[in-house]
C-alpha cells in the first residue's frame, strides 16, 4: 500500500519580486488616503516605484484583495528534451510538460475613445510616444482640427477615427467599428499583427451637475422675456437633458468600446490543443469612485457612471469566457486636469501643497503607467470584470503617487 501524500510538505513556488515601498509606507498611504472600512486590500501583490521616462517620479501601488492568479503552465506536448528557453533539442519521442516560451514581442495595436480630452492626449503620447505602439484615436473633434492634427504629426497619433457628436449609442458605435474597420483592414495585408487590437480604452466623459432649483426659478422669474414659460416644465426640461448629455458622453462610449471589443478585441493565439490562451486582449474604462455610492446634486452624472460600472461587471465576465480578454474599470476620484483644477480654485502657482482638494486628484500619467503595464504583462492585472479604485497622494511640487485598489 502507497504512503499518503504529506501535503503539508508541499508549497507553491512562485518568483518573489522586490518590493521598494516597505509595508509601512503602503499602510501609510492607505491609512492616510481611505478609511480602513472602505479597503479591501488585504496584501500588495507589487510595490514599485512608476518612474518611466517622465520627469516627476512617483510612487504608484498595486494593492488588489482578489489578485490575479498567476500564469497558468500551458500543456503543450512537445517531443524532447528542452533548454531553458523552452527550445526544442534533441529527437527524443518522449513527451513532456513545459512551461509556456515567453510571447514574442510585436507592435501592439491601441483604440483611444476619447483622444483629446485631457486623459487620451496622455494615454495617446504615453502608448504612441513612449512605448512605440500604434494608437488610434477615435473623438468628436473633426479632423482637421488643430489638436487632432497636433496630435497625427507630434503627439503619437497613428490614425483618427471621428465620431458623431449628437448621435445615438448606435450611432457611435457603427461610427466606430467602420473605422476601426478600415484602418486594420488597410494595414493587414502588409503585417499580420495589424489584424486585431491588443487594447481599448475608453477615456470619453463628462461632468454636469445638477440643476438647483430653487435658483432656477429665481433668475427665471427675474427674467421679463420668461414671465408666460412655465418655470416648472423648463426645470423638468433642462434636469432632463442633463441626464441625457451624461448618459451620451459617460455611457455611450462604453457601450460602443465594448461592441468594437467583441469583434475587433484579441483574444489571444491558441498555443497546443489545449486552446491555452497568451497575449490577451484588454478593455478598459474610466468610472468614478463617486458613483460607488449615491450622488446627490450629481444625479446625471452618477447615474450615468454607474451604468457604466455595471456594464463593465457584465461584459467583463461574459468576454472573458469567449475569448480570454481581461475588462477592468479604473475609478478616479477625480482627474488632475486643468478644468477640474480650475473648479476648484486650485491653480499651478499655488503654494498650499497640502490642500486637501488637490491632494486626492489623480494624474493622468499615473493611469497610463498602470494600464500600459497591464497590457504588457496580462499576469498583472486584476480578475475580468473588477472595478478598481485609484487613491492618490499628491503635492503640486510633483511628488506623491497612486494607489490602485480592487473594491469590486
Amino acid at each position: 500500500m502507497a504512503s499518503p501524500i504529506n501535503f503539508s510538505s508541499i508549497k507553491a513556488s512562485f518568483p518573489s519580486v522586490p518590493a521598494v515601498a516597505s509595508s509601512a509606507a503602503v499602510r501609510s498611504l492607505s491609512s492616510t488616503i481611505l478609511p480602513s472600512s472602505t479597503s479591501t486590500a488585504c496584501s500588495s501583490n507589487l510595490n514599485r516605484y512608476n518612474n518611466g521616462n517622465h520627469s516627476t517620479s512617483s510612487n504608484q501601488i498595486r494593492h488588489f484583495s482578489r489578485p490575479r492568479r498567476p500564469p497558468s503552465i500551458s500543456k503543450r506536448r512537445m517531443r524532447g528534451p528542452t533548454n531553458n528557453n523552452n527550445n526544442i533539442i534533441g529527437n527524443n519521442t518522449n513527451d513532456i510538460i513545459t512551461n509556456n516560451p515567453p510571447p514574442k514581442h510585436h507592435t501592439k495595436n491601441i483604440l483611444i475613445i476619447g483622444s483629446q480630452g485631457e486623459l487620451g492626449k496622455t494615454l495617446v503620447s504615453h502608448f504612441g510616444n513612449q512605448m512605440n505602439w500604434n494608437v488610434v484615436g477615435a473623438d468628436v473633434l473633426d479632423p482637421s482640427h488643430d489638436a487632432v492634427q497636433t496630435s497625427l504629426q507630434k503627439k503619437g497619433l497613428k490614425e483618427y477615427i471621428p465620431l458623431p457628436q449628437d448621435g445615438s449609442v448606435a450611432d457611435l458605435s457603427v461610427a466606430l467599428y467602420r473605422g476601426v474597420s478600415n484602418y486594420l483592414s488597410f494595414h493587414e495585408s502588409s503585417n499580420r499583427n495589424l489584424n486585431h487590437l491588443d487594447a481599448i480604452v475608453c477615456a470619453s466623459g463628462g461632468w454636469m451637475g445638477d440643476v438647483d432649483k430653487f435658483t432656477h426659478q429665481h433668475s427665471m422669474m427675474d427674467n421679463e422675456l420668461l414671465e408666460d414659460v412655465d418655470p416648472d416644465e423648463e426645470y423638468i426640461r433642462e434636469s432632463s437633458n442633463i441626464c441625457e448629455r451624461m448618459m451620451k458622453v459617460n455611457y455611450y462610449p462604453v457601450v460602443a468600446g465594448g461592441m468594437i471589443g467583441q469583434r475587433f478585441l484579441n483574444g489571444g493565439t491558441e498555443n497546443g490543443s489545449d486552446g491555452f490562451h497568451t497575449n490577451d486582449g484588454l478593455f478598459v474604462i474610466i468610472g468614478a469612485s463617486a458613483a460607488l455610492s449615491p450622488t446627490p446634486g450629481m444625479m446625471g452624472y452618477g447615474a450615468a457612471k454607474a451604468a457604466s460600472h455595471h456594464y463593465l461587471q457584465s461584459y467583463g465576465s461574459s468576454v472573458a469566457d469567449e475569448n480570454g480578454s481581461t475588462s477592468v474599470g479604473i475609478l478616479p476620484l477625480m482627474l488632475d486636469t486643468p478644468a477640474n483644477r480650475a473648479m476648484l480654485g486650485v491653480g499651478d502657482d499655488d503654494d498650499n501643497y497640502d490642500d486637501d482638494r488637490y491632494s486626492k486628484m489623480v494624474k493622468p500619467i499615473h493611469i497610463a503607467n498602470e494600464i500600459g503595464e497591464w497590457i504588457k504583462n496580462p499576469h498583472l492585472r486584476p480578475h475580468s470584470g473588477s472595478l478598481v479604485k485609484v487613491i492618490a497622494k499628491n503635492r503640486m511640487d510633483g511628488s506623491g503617487g497612486a494607489a490602485f485598489h480592487l473594491v469590486r
